[in-house]
Protein backbone atom coordinates (compact mmCIF):
# COMPACT_ATOMS: atom_id res chain seq x y z
CA UNK A 1 0.00 0.00 0.00
CA UNK A 2 2.82 2.37 0.91
CA UNK A 3 4.58 1.50 -2.34
CA UNK A 4 1.47 2.37 -4.34
CA UNK A 5 1.14 5.68 -2.50
CA UNK A 6 4.78 6.49 -3.26
CA UNK A 7 4.30 5.76 -6.98
CA UNK A 8 1.15 7.87 -7.04
CA UNK A 9 2.96 10.73 -5.33
CA UNK A 10 5.86 10.60 -7.82
CA UNK A 11 3.45 10.52 -10.78
CA UNK A 12 1.51 13.47 -9.36
CA UNK A 13 4.66 15.51 -8.80
CA UNK A 14 5.86 14.74 -12.34
CA UNK A 15 2.49 15.80 -13.75
CA UNK A 16 2.58 19.05 -11.81
CA UNK A 17 6.15 19.72 -12.98
CA UNK A 18 5.22 18.99 -16.59
CA UNK A 19 2.19 21.29 -16.38
CA UNK A 20 4.24 24.08 -14.84
CA UNK A 21 6.91 23.70 -17.53
CA UNK A 22 4.32 23.70 -20.31
CA UNK A 23 2.63 26.77 -18.82
CA UNK A 24 5.95 28.56 -18.51
CA UNK A 25 6.81 27.76 -22.13
CA UNK A 26 3.41 29.03 -23.28
CA UNK A 27 3.72 32.26 -21.33
CA UNK A 28 7.27 32.92 -22.50
CA UNK A 29 6.52 32.09 -26.13
CA UNK A 30 3.45 34.31 -26.16
CA UNK A 31 5.44 37.19 -24.73
CA UNK A 32 8.33 36.73 -27.14
CA UNK A 33 5.99 36.54 -30.11
CA UNK A 34 4.04 39.79 -29.74
CA UNK A 35 4.98 41.66 -26.57
CA UNK A 36 2.98 44.75 -25.76
CA UNK A 37 4.64 47.77 -27.32
CA UNK A 38 3.70 51.42 -27.62
CA UNK A 39 5.14 53.08 -30.74
CA UNK A 40 6.49 56.59 -30.85
CA UNK A 41 4.83 58.96 -33.32
CA UNK A 42 7.59 58.57 -35.89
CA UNK A 43 7.69 54.76 -35.65
CA UNK A 44 3.99 53.91 -35.94
CA UNK A 45 3.61 51.41 -38.82
CA UNK A 46 0.72 51.91 -41.28
CA UNK A 47 -1.34 49.57 -43.39
CA UNK A 48 -4.29 49.94 -45.74
CA UNK A 49 -6.76 47.05 -45.73
CA UNK A 50 -10.01 46.61 -47.62
CA UNK A 51 -12.93 44.25 -48.00
CA UNK A 52 -14.96 43.76 -51.16
CA UNK A 53 -17.78 41.35 -51.93
CA UNK A 54 -17.30 41.06 -55.70
CA UNK A 55 -20.67 39.37 -56.27
CA UNK A 56 -19.54 36.33 -58.21
CA UNK A 57 -23.18 35.98 -59.21
CA UNK A 58 -23.65 39.48 -60.58
CA UNK A 59 -25.40 39.61 -63.95
CA UNK A 60 -25.81 35.83 -64.15
CA UNK A 61 -22.19 35.31 -63.12
CA UNK A 62 -20.79 37.13 -66.11
CA UNK A 63 -18.57 39.24 -63.89
CA UNK A 64 -16.30 41.70 -65.68
CA UNK A 65 -12.99 40.75 -64.08
CA UNK A 66 -11.19 43.60 -65.83
CA UNK A 67 -13.54 46.02 -64.11
CA UNK A 68 -13.10 44.24 -60.76
CA UNK A 69 -9.32 44.30 -61.11
CA UNK A 70 -9.31 48.00 -62.00
CA UNK A 71 -11.49 48.70 -58.96
CA UNK A 72 -9.11 46.78 -56.72
CA UNK A 73 -6.10 48.65 -58.11
CA UNK A 74 -7.95 51.92 -57.45
CA UNK A 75 -8.15 51.04 -53.74
CA UNK A 76 -4.35 50.75 -53.53
CA UNK A 77 -4.67 48.60 -50.41
CA UNK A 78 -1.91 46.40 -49.00
CA UNK A 79 -4.36 43.60 -48.26
CA UNK A 80 -7.81 43.07 -49.77
CA UNK A 81 -10.26 40.35 -48.78
CA UNK A 82 -12.95 39.19 -51.20
CA UNK A 83 -16.23 37.34 -50.89
CA UNK A 84 -18.47 35.56 -53.41
CA UNK A 85 -15.58 34.29 -55.48
CA UNK A 86 -16.03 31.50 -58.03
CA UNK A 87 -13.32 28.99 -58.85
CA UNK A 88 -13.66 27.00 -62.08
CA UNK A 89 -17.47 26.93 -62.04
CA UNK A 90 -19.45 26.43 -65.23
CA UNK A 91 -21.54 29.50 -64.42
CA UNK A 92 -18.36 31.63 -64.48
CA UNK A 93 -16.98 30.12 -67.68
CA UNK A 94 -14.56 27.90 -65.76
CA UNK A 95 -12.44 30.83 -64.58
CA UNK A 96 -10.47 30.81 -61.37
CA UNK A 97 -11.62 34.32 -60.51
CA UNK A 98 -9.15 34.98 -57.66
CA UNK A 99 -6.22 33.86 -59.81
CA UNK A 100 -7.29 36.02 -62.74
CA UNK A 101 -7.79 39.08 -60.52
CA UNK A 102 -4.40 38.50 -58.88
CA UNK A 103 -2.71 38.31 -62.27
CA UNK A 104 -4.41 41.50 -63.42
CA UNK A 105 -3.48 43.40 -60.23
CA UNK A 106 0.00 41.96 -59.70
CA UNK A 107 -0.86 40.78 -56.17
CA UNK A 108 -0.33 37.55 -54.28
CA UNK A 109 -3.51 35.58 -53.64
CA UNK A 110 -5.11 32.54 -52.06
CA UNK A 111 -8.61 31.14 -52.45
CA UNK A 112 -10.57 29.62 -49.56
CA UNK A 113 -13.30 27.16 -50.51
CA UNK A 114 -16.63 27.31 -48.70
CA UNK A 115 -18.60 24.88 -50.85
CA UNK A 116 -18.73 23.09 -54.20
CA UNK A 117 -20.90 24.73 -56.80
CA UNK A 118 -21.67 24.29 -60.52
CA UNK A 119 -18.73 22.02 -61.26
CA UNK A 120 -16.25 24.08 -59.24
CA UNK A 121 -15.87 25.87 -55.93
CA UNK A 122 -17.26 28.98 -54.29
CA UNK A 123 -15.89 30.94 -51.35
CA UNK A 124 -13.56 33.73 -50.28
CA UNK A 125 -10.14 34.97 -51.33
CA UNK A 126 -7.36 37.21 -50.13
CA UNK A 127 -5.07 39.47 -52.17
CA UNK A 128 -1.86 40.93 -50.78
CA UNK A 129 1.01 43.10 -51.95
CA UNK A 130 3.23 40.88 -49.79
CA UNK A 131 3.67 37.09 -49.82
CA UNK A 132 1.05 35.14 -47.89
CA UNK A 133 3.06 32.94 -45.54
CA UNK A 134 0.27 30.46 -44.85
CA UNK A 135 -3.50 30.21 -44.83
CA UNK A 136 -6.15 27.86 -43.48
CA UNK A 137 -9.87 27.72 -44.23
CA UNK A 138 -12.38 26.72 -41.57
CA UNK A 139 -15.95 25.73 -42.36
CA UNK A 140 -18.38 27.78 -40.30
CA UNK A 141 -21.46 26.29 -38.65
CA UNK A 142 -24.12 26.90 -41.30
CA UNK A 143 -27.13 24.81 -40.26
CA UNK A 144 -29.31 23.83 -43.21
CA UNK A 145 -28.24 26.87 -45.22
CA UNK A 146 -25.43 27.44 -47.71
CA UNK A 147 -22.06 26.44 -46.29
CA UNK A 148 -19.92 29.43 -45.30
CA UNK A 149 -16.27 29.64 -44.21
CA UNK A 150 -13.59 31.82 -42.70
CA UNK A 151 -10.02 32.12 -43.98
CA UNK A 152 -7.11 32.76 -41.63
CA UNK A 153 -3.94 34.02 -43.33
CA UNK A 154 -0.53 35.04 -42.03
CA UNK A 155 1.21 37.90 -43.82
CA UNK A 156 4.48 39.56 -42.90
CA UNK A 157 4.08 43.27 -43.66
CA UNK A 158 7.20 45.49 -43.77
CA UNK A 159 7.39 47.90 -40.86
CA UNK A 160 5.50 45.66 -38.44
CA UNK A 161 7.39 43.81 -35.71
CA UNK A 162 5.00 40.85 -35.79
CA UNK A 163 3.06 38.99 -38.49
CA UNK A 164 -0.44 40.16 -39.27
CA UNK A 165 -3.14 37.51 -39.04
CA UNK A 166 -6.02 38.26 -41.40
CA UNK A 167 -9.46 36.70 -40.92
CA UNK A 168 -11.76 36.87 -43.95
CA UNK A 169 -15.34 35.66 -43.84
CA UNK A 170 -18.84 35.71 -45.33
CA UNK A 171 -21.77 35.09 -42.97
CA UNK A 172 -25.18 33.64 -43.70
CA UNK A 173 -27.81 36.04 -45.08
CA UNK A 174 -31.14 34.77 -43.73
CA UNK A 175 -33.27 37.09 -41.60
CA UNK A 176 -33.18 34.76 -38.60
CA UNK A 177 -29.75 35.37 -37.07
CA UNK A 178 -29.10 32.18 -35.07
CA UNK A 179 -26.73 30.82 -37.73
CA UNK A 180 -24.84 34.13 -37.91
CA UNK A 181 -24.55 34.14 -34.12
CA UNK A 182 -22.99 30.66 -34.22
CA UNK A 183 -20.63 31.82 -36.96
CA UNK A 184 -19.54 34.82 -34.88
CA UNK A 185 -18.97 32.59 -31.87
CA UNK A 186 -16.90 30.18 -33.94
CA UNK A 187 -14.57 32.99 -35.00
CA UNK A 188 -14.36 34.19 -31.41
CA UNK A 189 -13.44 30.65 -30.35
CA UNK A 190 -10.41 30.83 -32.66
CA UNK A 191 -9.33 34.09 -31.04
CA UNK A 192 -9.85 32.57 -27.60
CA UNK A 193 -7.52 29.72 -28.68
CA UNK A 194 -10.15 27.01 -28.27
CA UNK A 195 -8.88 25.30 -31.43
CA UNK A 196 -5.22 25.29 -30.25
CA UNK A 197 -3.63 26.45 -33.50
CA UNK A 198 -0.17 27.19 -32.06
CA UNK A 199 1.55 24.65 -34.32
CA UNK A 200 0.13 26.29 -37.45
CA UNK A 201 -0.15 29.93 -36.34
CA UNK A 202 2.27 30.44 -33.43
CA UNK A 203 0.71 32.38 -30.57
CA UNK A 204 -2.16 33.63 -32.64
CA UNK A 205 -3.99 34.72 -29.48
CA UNK A 206 -1.37 37.40 -28.73
CA UNK A 207 -0.72 38.44 -32.33
CA UNK A 208 -1.81 41.33 -34.52
CA UNK A 209 -5.21 40.35 -35.91
CA UNK A 210 -7.72 41.94 -38.26
CA UNK A 211 -11.12 40.61 -39.31
CA UNK A 212 -12.87 41.60 -42.52
CA UNK A 213 -15.89 40.39 -44.41
CA UNK A 214 -19.50 40.51 -45.43
CA UNK A 215 -21.27 39.79 -42.14
CA UNK A 216 -24.82 40.31 -43.44
CA UNK A 217 -25.38 42.20 -40.18
CA UNK A 218 -25.70 45.91 -39.50
CA UNK A 219 -23.52 47.40 -36.80
CA UNK A 220 -26.33 47.50 -34.22
CA UNK A 221 -27.16 43.79 -34.63
CA UNK A 222 -26.45 41.41 -31.78
CA UNK A 223 -24.17 39.50 -34.17
CA UNK A 224 -21.82 42.47 -34.36
CA UNK A 225 -22.09 42.97 -30.59
CA UNK A 226 -21.06 39.34 -30.15
CA UNK A 227 -17.95 39.90 -32.26
CA UNK A 228 -17.13 43.04 -30.28
CA UNK A 229 -16.32 40.89 -27.26
CA UNK A 230 -12.95 40.31 -28.92
CA UNK A 231 -12.85 42.80 -31.77
CA UNK A 232 -13.08 46.56 -32.26
CA UNK A 233 -15.26 47.75 -35.13
CA UNK A 234 -13.37 50.18 -37.36
CA UNK A 235 -15.28 53.41 -37.81
CA UNK A 236 -14.74 57.12 -38.25
CA UNK A 237 -16.96 60.06 -37.47
CA UNK A 238 -19.23 61.27 -40.29
CA UNK A 239 -18.53 58.27 -42.54
CA UNK A 240 -21.67 56.73 -44.04
CA UNK A 241 -21.13 52.98 -43.56
CA UNK A 242 -23.92 51.61 -45.80
CA UNK A 243 -22.64 49.13 -48.40
CA UNK A 244 -25.64 47.27 -49.86
CA UNK A 245 -27.32 47.35 -52.33
CA UNK A 246 -24.62 49.27 -54.15
CA UNK A 247 -27.01 51.21 -56.40
CA UNK A 248 -28.71 52.84 -53.41
CA UNK A 249 -27.15 51.54 -50.16
CA UNK A 250 -29.40 51.08 -47.17
CA UNK A 251 -27.58 48.51 -45.01
CA UNK A 252 -24.06 48.38 -43.57
CA UNK A 253 -23.28 44.70 -44.08
CA UNK A 254 -19.52 44.81 -44.76
CA UNK A 255 -17.16 45.56 -41.89
CA UNK A 256 -13.56 45.72 -40.74
CA UNK A 257 -12.52 44.84 -37.19
CA UNK A 258 -9.21 45.03 -35.34
CA UNK A 259 -8.24 42.86 -32.40
CA UNK A 260 -8.73 44.29 -28.92
CA UNK A 261 -5.07 43.35 -28.34
CA UNK A 262 -4.04 46.38 -30.38
CA UNK A 263 -4.81 50.07 -30.48
CA UNK A 264 -5.03 51.59 -33.95
CA UNK A 265 -5.62 55.08 -35.20
CA UNK A 266 -8.02 55.22 -38.14
CA UNK A 267 -6.29 57.56 -40.57
CA UNK A 268 -8.82 57.09 -43.36
CA UNK A 269 -12.08 55.18 -43.63
CA UNK A 270 -13.51 55.15 -47.12
CA UNK A 271 -16.81 53.69 -48.32
CA UNK A 272 -17.51 55.15 -51.80
CA UNK A 273 -21.30 54.83 -51.62
CA UNK A 274 -22.49 58.27 -52.77
CA UNK A 275 -22.85 57.30 -56.46
CA UNK A 276 -19.96 59.56 -57.41
CA UNK A 277 -16.80 58.24 -59.00
CA UNK A 278 -14.00 57.61 -56.53
CA UNK A 279 -10.49 57.10 -57.91
CA UNK A 280 -11.96 56.83 -61.39
CA UNK A 281 -14.39 54.00 -60.58
CA UNK A 282 -18.18 54.03 -60.72
CA UNK A 283 -18.55 51.56 -57.85
CA UNK A 284 -22.21 50.49 -58.21
CA UNK A 285 -21.31 49.12 -61.67
CA UNK A 286 -18.63 46.77 -60.27
CA UNK A 287 -20.60 44.78 -57.70
CA UNK A 288 -23.80 44.83 -55.68
CA UNK A 289 -21.66 45.66 -52.62
CA UNK A 290 -19.58 48.78 -51.96
CA UNK A 291 -16.04 48.14 -50.66
CA UNK A 292 -14.83 49.17 -47.22
CA UNK A 293 -11.31 50.61 -47.08
CA UNK A 294 -9.33 51.59 -43.98
CA UNK A 295 -5.91 53.15 -43.58
CA UNK A 296 -4.72 52.26 -40.09
CA UNK A 297 -1.77 53.38 -37.98
CA UNK A 298 -0.64 51.05 -35.18
CA UNK A 299 -0.35 52.90 -31.87
CA UNK A 300 0.06 49.97 -29.49
CA UNK A 301 0.89 46.38 -30.38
Amino acid sequence: MKKNCLVLTIVSLFSLFSYALATEDLVISQYQHSPNKVYTDKDQPEITIANFNIAGGLRKHKVNLDLVANAIKAMDADIITLEEVDQNTTRSDGLDQAKVIAEKTGMYYLFGKATEMKGGNYGNAILSKYPIVKSKTFLLPSGDFEQRSVMLSQINVPGFDSPIYVFNTHFDWHEEDEVRMSQARFINSIVFDDLDLDDEFPNLVSGIMVLLGDFNSVKNDRVIKELEKYWTLVKKENVDTRTWPAGNPGLDLDHIFTSRNQIWQVEQFIIPNDDNEWNGIKWPLVSDHIPVIAKLKLIEQ
